[in-house]
């Protein structure tokens, strides 16, 4: 019972406190008028909810107007964004009102719709003219707050005079372009399939907010970073061929021997049969294992360069590896002395070594998508 009565009073707690005159009290008078409004239209007659609806308006009223007059006041043009939103706030809650029951609400209409178009026009008017301002200081990073300035006097007026091409123009300006590239540096020969491969990382998902990424060069576009893929050091081990030895045994049955008497007869059991004993012998076959193995390394740095000073920003070193491995079993005795696992291995074969340029193919595959893997993790180095 106690636990009842205490979730009771807390369910009645919280519903008090979401009430409309709870939020009338705390000064939310917007909530306060939709709360009141929803229960007007649901029973016009409760007169309580009409008077926190009047409250509340009035309230709302008197603290934007009181907003207006400071923001005219001041006579900053970028403040017409802000008279705009509260002439549409107070709008709103005016057409809630009218659209109420007549149950007394109290609140003057008034034509707000000039005031909306009037501070919609300079609005959008300031915006557009800050974007030409910011465009005209030639700054990659300005062009990106021109931007938003064209954006906003867009959603103001859709076809407001050229701001169209003015976005266009704003985000090419805003823009930071990277190239990525790969350099040959390493004293062995790279093959130019590799070289081709690398550079053909598919950068476009790096492509996020103002960044572009060309694995290609575009001769019409200003590279204002370069990311390169050093490539210093290529290695290819010999061919390998470790081997061990073992000799593997087993008892097998070889015939019997008849169990003799004393006097040299054969005994015989309880049944009148011969008694016997089985022979055994060891049987043996010489395994040999062999492990080739053949590897390749390319090693190398992707460094960040600044292009308008040729400036080395960051270097990060990368290492990638392919392998060949294979394993093979060759017996030499009497294969029936194995155990089941090495007979197993009986089915393995000797392979060819792969050539050079096919293991540094496949490391330059892995040096690939690690490559990809740190473009993808420095991405916000470059702004």
């Amino acid at each position: 019972m106690k636990k009842l009565l205490f979730l009771f009073i807390s369910i009645s707690f919280l519903i008090a406190c979401s009430s409309s005159s709870k939020k009338l009290e705390s000064g939310n008078y917007d909530a306060a008028l939709k709360k009141s409004a929803k229960k007007i239209r649901k029973s016009p007659g409760k007169f309580e909810e009409v008077n926190t609806f009047n409250a509340a308006y009035k309230g709302a009223y008197n603290k934007d107007n009181a907003e207006l007059n400071r923001l005219k006041q001041q006579g900053n043009p970028a403040n017409w964004s802000k008279i705009y939103k509260i002439y549409v706030r107070m709008k709103g809650r005016q057409d809630l009102a009218a659209s109420l029951p007549p149950v007394g609400l109290e609140y003057q209409e008034r034509d707000y719709d000039s005031e909306i178009l009037t501070a919609k026009n300079n609005a959008t008017e300031y915006a557009y003219a800050k974007g030409d301002e910011l465009m005209a200081k030639n700054d990659r990073m300005e062009a990106r707050k021109a931007y938003n300035f064209y954006k906003e006097a867009k959603n103001y007026i859709n076809d407001f005079k050229d701001v169209d091409q003015k976005i266009e123009l704003a985000k090419k300006a805003g823009i930071t372009n990277v190239f990525f590239r790969i350099e040959d540096n390493a004293e062995m020969l790279v093959p130019q399939e590799m070289m081709q491969e690398i550079q053909s990382i598919d950068v476009n998902d790096l492509d996020k907010g103002w960044v572009n990424y060309d694995s290609y060069i575009d001769t019409t576009t200003l590279y204002h970073y370069s990311v390169i893929l050093s490539v210093k050091l290529i290695e290819v081990t010999p061919d390998d061929l470790a081997k061990t030895h073992m000799v593997e045994k087993k008892e097998v049955p070889d015939g019997f021997d008849y169990v003799l008497d004393g006097n040299g007869n054969v005994k015989k059991d309880s049944l009148g049969n011969d008694i016997k004993i089985p022979k055994f012998k060891t049987i043996q076959c010489n395994v040999t294992r062999y492990h080739q193995t053949k590897s390749a390394r390319i090693s190398g740095d992707i460094e960040y360069y600044d292009n308008a000073t040729d400036q080395l920003l960051k270097k990060e070193p990368i290492v990638s590896e392919s392998f060949f491995e294979n394993r093979y079993v060759l017996p030499l005795g009497n294969i029936e002395a194995l155990s089941p696992q090495t007979q197993q291995e009986l089915n393995t074969k000797p392979m060819p070594y792969p050539y050079p340029d096919a293991l540094i193919l496949q490391a330059g595959d892995v040096m690939k998508a690690m490559s990809k893997e740190i473009l993808v993790n420095n991405k916000e180095f470059l702004k």
